[in-house]
């Protein structure tokens, strides 16, 4: 039997340099993941590296796929099959195997490659400043690693100089690529999400239905209380909308979906006229034209056009803005204002409408809907409803409001994509006095409670908000992701309004930047110049949201501080989005403002590349003799007056010749050509040497003297 494979590491020869890059890289990628691995992974991990002193057998082999395949199984029994936890584990090992199982260069540049990907995906479990040095360490790494690939016949080094001499040729290579990444960072078109979103955004004939389950918003009839995780990393797109004139911030972007007022103490449950799938009866109770529904309206502004594309969903909405100012074929305004279709959307379809974005409505609220919401369960979250008898000593609606925001400015609440939904009767309770952390859908519903135990009638709107700017176009892409819920209380003076309490738990998130308006179109409206970040309505604070109203944020410390280079990294690199891109660049939108970012990104990448070549040619140039330099320089001015050398001819031969066709330069001409033969084919060429440059700059003071 074969020995066992020596663990030594050497950089005295290319397979040993590789195989230290890569193992370098490989343990650089558990450290960017280790704040995400469970600690039962770190054992089949190092014993997957371990496996690297079995013989080269087929056998070992054999036995590291059955060991992998037993890991992944594990993995996926215990966290999910397809759980990040498992997927990233998974990964790291099938890594650590093919680096223990390979024996040639080629190989180990395949794992330091793999593992790079490995390296910028853990970056995100860090902060920005570590980000960006797990990036630069992974990529001088690689480099030096690929570097092997290029050295077989290079002489052999100790190994203090091999690491140096690697680390400097890493760094020499990627040092000149900065400044063309730097360029096409800065000026290349943001695409947020997949590339497919492009075609989404254009038209193109792509799939782009979600999933068709019983579960999600717009798809069930019930609802129970965190039950849609939303801002969950589902990627998938529910519609596509192209505005026309301008593109309001998408931090006012609210898609109107399903409307709860039932609650039962577990779950929101709808009428049976949405779970029935007809639209027939909901038309009965709603309206069939925007004028008719006009009369619900006591104010609006803001109407924008758009055009919508919308995936499948099983569901009668429509999702538009609201609120809507005009109606689609085969449409009808709902009992609650949603845009509702007569049949299920069970096929992708396009449609164009117009909303306000800033409104107050509702002419009266009968004594059956007063009812529904006021209605509270029999028992349950005792806590909620104490709170909120407290709030009703405030009087209106409007101070009941702004108390029960109060409550959540101050309670130092968490607004989390993903968490554990507290269970049992007393669950909002849980989250509002113990756990305080939750998604949107979970704070809007604890305040419905809320305002209905302080005697407000209130309602839980479900739906999407926001949604992805393309690359400066006018087009906007919602994803399952942007699932989002608020509230609507009854005010007896203004009729309904919305709240969000997201706005204030974490005012940042929905922070969005309008694209500028269309220069060959009309400006947008002037009460748009000062976007409101939680959009209430008309009814919101101008100017501001209601965290304004009810909790004042800290002033800024007078003198001078350090520079927050954390934060600026992360706002201006790692999430320079398309809309911060604008806002950098100061560009103007339109449909095809990123051709002009392209025409840019093309111009200053030739501008660069021809720096490049010059700076090149200057360089190699200046690597010659200055005799032979100077020699050249004389050849150039000659040139600009037609007179070139000839193939296979000599200097003084040259020289000759010129002194024929120019007697007025003869006497410098034939200096320079006999300094110049002498120092190129004499047996002295260091004492000629200066006889060349003294002679170079004798003709050219002669030629440029005429």
């Amino acid at each position: 039997m074969k020995a066992f494979a020596s663990p030594t590491l050497s950089l005295n020869t290319p397979d040993g340099a590789a195989r230290l890059w890569s193992l370098a890289l490989l343990l650089l990628a558990l450290a960017a993941q280790a704040p995400a691995l469970p600690l039962a992974g770190w054992l089949p991990l190092g014993l997957a590296l371990a496996s690297r002193l079995l013989p080269a057998r087929a056998w070992s082999n054999a036995l590291r796929l059955l060991s992998l395949a037993l890991c992944v199984g594990a993995a996926g029994l215990a966290f999910g099959w397809l759980d990040s936890t498992t997927l990233r584990l998974s990964l790291l090992l099938v890594l650590a195997l093919k680096w223990a199982e390979s024996r040639r260069v080629q190989e180990y540049a395949l794992v330091s490659a793999a593992a790079l990907v490995a390296v910028a995906i853990g970056m995100l479990q860090w902060g920005d400043g570590a980000g960006v040095l797990f990036v630069c360490t992974g990529v001088a790494l690689l480099l030096a690693s690929f570097g092997t690939l290029t050295c077989a016949g290079a002489p052999t080094r100790p190994a203090g100089k091999a690491l140096g001499v690697a680390l400097r040729d890493a760094f020499r290579q990627l040092l000149p690529a900065l400044p063309l990444a730097a360029l096409l960072f800065l000026f290349f078109p943001r695409i947020p999400g997949p590339l497919w979103d492009i075609g989404l955004s254009f038209g193109l004939p792509l799939p782009a239905g979600i999933e068709q389950s019983q579960q999600g918003l717009g798809a069930s009839s019930r609802l129970k209380p965190g039950q849609t995780q939303t801002g969950a990393s589902d990627g998938e797109p529910v519609l596509v909308a192209e505005f026309r004139n301008w593109v309001p911030p998408t931090n006012m972007l609210y898609w109107r979906g399903p409307v709860f007022y039932d609650f039962d103490g577990s779950e929101w449950q709808l009428d049976a006229e949405y779970a029935s799938g007809s639209g027939r009866r909901l038309m009965q109770k709603g309206w069939r034209s925007a004028a008719d529904f006009r009369q619900e309206l006591r104010s609006s502004a803001q109407e924008i056009r758009y055009k919508v594309r919308l995936s499948a969903h099983n569901g009668l909405w429509l999702y538009a803005l609201e609120l809507p100012a005009q109606l689609t074929s085969e449409s009808f305004i709902g009992p609650d204002w949603q845009l509702l279709s007569h049949l299920p959307v069970r096929e992708e379809m396009s449609y164009e409408l117009s909303s306000w974005l800033e409104w107050s409505a509702g002419s009266s609220l009968t004594a059956e809907l007063r009812q529904r919401a006021l209605a509270l369960p029999a028992t349950g979250n005792p806590q909620l409803r104490a709170l909120g008898s407290e709030l009703a000593q405030q009087g209106d609606a409007d101070a009941i409001m702004r108390a029960g925001l109060a409550q959540l400015a101050r309670g130092g609440y968490r607004l989390r994509d993903r968490f554990t939904p507290p269970e049992g009767e007393n669950a909002l309770d849980t989250f509002w006095f113990e756990t305080r952390e939750g998604n949107a859908e979970f704070f809007a519903a604890s305040f419905v409670i809320l305002m209905r135990a302080a005697g407000v009638p209130a309602r839980l709107v479900t739906g999407y908000r926001g949604g992805k700017l393309m690359a400066l176009t006018d087009y906007v892409v919602v994803k399952r992701n942007h699932a989002h819920a608020w509230v609507e209380i009854w005010d007896e003076a203004k009729g309904w309004r919305r709240v969000d309490p997201a706005d204030l738990i974490a005012p940042d998130k929905y922070a969005g930047t309008p694209a500028q308006p269309r220069q060959e179109k009309k400006e947008a409206p002037k009460a748009q110049e000062k976007p409101t970040q939680s959009s209430g309505g008309a009814s919101a604070p101008a100017g501001g949201s209601f965290a304004a109203v009810v909790a004042e944020r800290p002033k800024p410390g007078e003198g001078w501080t350090l520079p927050d280079v954390s934060d600026w990294l992360g706002r201006w690199v790692f999430r320079l989005d398309a809309e911060r891109q604008q806002k950098l660049l100061g560009g103007q939108g339109g449909g095809f403002a990123w051709i002009w970012l392209l025409v840019l990104a093309a111009a200053g990448s030739a501008l660069l590349f021809a720096g490049k070549l010059l700076f090149g040619r200057w360089r190699e140039s200046r690597r010659l003799p200055p005799a032979q330099r100077a020699w050249h320089k004389a050849c150039r001015l000659l040139a600009r007056k037609g007179l070139t050398g000839r193939t296979g001819e000599c200097p003084s031969e040259f020289a000759r010749r010129v002194s024929e066709e120019r007697p007025q330069w003869a006497d410098a001409m034939r200096q320079l050509g006999d300094s110049y033969a002498e120092w190129r084919y004499g047996r002295s060429p260091a004492a000629a040497a200066p006889a060349v440059s003294q002679a170079s700059r004798l003709l050219i003071n002669r030629i440029l003297s005429e």
